[in-house]
């Protein structure tokens, strides 16, 4: 039997997986990495602490099987997170800014409406402080010598794959996917490169940036002391990765994936229509000669973090799995609404004055009302972005995939079709991530023809449909809808 290894770095952590040549997955490991709030908003990770359990994570992976049997490494990451690190050193110069952290915010402010119209032009989006631009921009205003480093390109600059892919290959790959890169807000969507004049919007130098690479193209081979020489290739941001994972292959195809926070990307084949309010437009995925498939995709900050905040800070309940059983000792919320703004409110409103809230407490609530406001409160946010999509578009959205951890809690499964009543399939695969760049790489190295092979491996679904009155839905998001009101005039 022939595998397959992958790596996940996530927001919170960094897995490992084997899958065969029917891309099963056989084999998983993980590690946590700490996580860093120096101020309100700011969100950091330690880069070094990050590779170093990478490779343990793939040591131990690689352990299950004979290395011989392994043909190559795929990588996904979190998108929207980034670092600058050092070239003769190859040592961090600043932790890891989180995809979260909306220190880039006062420089967002500075723009001019006709540089933020040239910015969502060129890049897909709004000038935004989650994205990389503003922090990098940030970055090189704040760490003394930094931007002397950057222009002498003695600092590079990558988000996780290429920091990854570079210290893997032992400082000889400074490459970036086109997915990760058209996430950054530096990128020409249209154009496929780096732009000239956003990088002097921003201020950032040509030359800490990494060279451009199709998803299924050679990223190298490992050299990294106890770590067999693999070569590297199938490399998308997790999001988009978990897209091409489902086999959504086709134009209107949409999928969610939740984790720590939850994505919603619905397929755009050849076409970068400008995005949908709350969502981006950027790269799926490039491959081959000239196959580029974009993707509107909108980002809920806060979802899974919701119900680890609940166990881990709170201690209101014992762990995540725990938060269905104590949801279900109630019938629903009360009338008792949690808006997850803990930096700020997300997308699709982009208000970072407003703090994190639970409205509608009453002498009555009990614990279980607020552990059902934590749960339906991530249904709440995928629906506020898939209305989005779908006013924007003129169509409805018939059908959703989805996949991540919370998909096994059937409380939210169930609320989110009843809220967008519409039915989803859940996979039966969890790692759609890792599946996805698992396909990329097994059609890069030939193991599969051809992407109509692809939906021939199994891949099983179970459907949940609405069983709520679409009124009562409504009455449910129009107090989401109010709650959201009442946190911003508080803010």
């Amino acid at each position: 039997m022939r595998y397959i290894a992958a790596i996940d770095q996530s927001t919170t952590g960094t897995k490992a997986m084997l899958f065969n040549e029917l891309a099963q997955p056989v084999y998983r490991t993980d590690m946590t990495h700490q996580q860093y709030y120096p101020q309100p908003g700011w969100v950091e990770q330690d880069g070094a602490e990050i590779f170093d359990q990478t490779c343990q994570v793939l040591a131990k992976c690689l352990e299950q099987v004979d290395a011989g049997d392994v043909l190559a490494l795929a990588i996904t990451v979190q998108t929207g997170a980034f670092l600058v690190w050092d070239k003769e050193t190859g040592e961090p110069i600043y932790h890891i800014i989180g995809w979260q952290c909306n220190r880039g915010d006062e420089i967002c402010s500075r723009l001019t409406p006709q540089q933020a119209a040239m910015v969502k032009e060129k890049s897909g989006t709004d000038p935004s402080s989650y994205l990389p631009a503003a922090k990098l921009q940030w970055m090189l205003e704040n760490i003394e010598g930094l931007r002397e480093k950057a222009e002498r390109g003695q600092a590079l600059f990558g988000t996780i794959e290429t920091w990854l892919v570079w210290k893997l290959s032992g400082g000889k790959v400074h490459a970036s996917d086109y997915c990760n890169a058209s996430i950054t807000q530096l990128f020409d969507v249209k154009g496929l490169c780096w732009d000239k004049d956003l990088l002097e919007l921003f201020t950032v130098p040509q030359a800490m940036l990494p060279e451009l690479k199709n998803a299924d193209a050679d990223y190298g081979t490992i050299d990294v002391p106890g770590l067999p020489p693999l070569p590297m290739t199938g490399v998308i941001g997790d999001s988009a990765a978990a897209l091409f994972g489902q086999r959504c292959f086709s134009v209107g195809d949409v999928k969610v994936t939740y984790g720590t926070g939850s994505s919603i990307l619905m397929n755009l084949g050849d076409n970068p229509i400008p995005p949908a309010p709350g969502t981006t437009t950027s790269i799926g995925w490039r491959m081959g000669k000239d196959e580029v498939t974009y993707v509107w995709e909108g980002t809920a900050s806060h979802t899974g973090a919701v119900v680890a905040w609940l166990a881990k800070d709170l201690g209101l309940i014992p762990n995540a799995k725990a938060s269905e059983e104590i949801a279900r000792t109630v019938p629903d919320c009360g009338g008792v609404y949690l808006v997850p703004a803990f930096t700020g409110l997300g997308a699709p409103y982009y208000d970072d004055k407003v703090d994190a809230c639970i409205l509608g407490i009453r002498s009555g609530t009990k614990k279980g009302h607020i552990v059902r406001a934590a749960l339906d409160c991530i249904a709440y946010q995928v629906k506020d972005l898939a209305e989005s999509m779908a006013q924007t578009s003129g169509s409805p959205i018939n059908h959703i995939l989805v996949d991540g951890g919370i998909t096994h809690n059937e409380l939210v499964m169930q609320f989110q079709t009843d809220l967008l009543q519409t039915p989803i399939s859940r996979s039966d695969v969890e790692e759609s991530s890792e599946l996805g760049v698992v396909l990329m790489a097994g059609l890069a190295i030939g193991l599969y023809p051809d992407k109509d092979y692809l939906r021939t491996l199994p891949l099983g679904h179970d459907t949940f449909e609405p069983k709520m009155s679409r009124e009562e839905a409504e009455k449910w998001y129009e107090g989401w809808k109010r709650a959201i009101r009442q946190a911003r005039y508080q803010g």
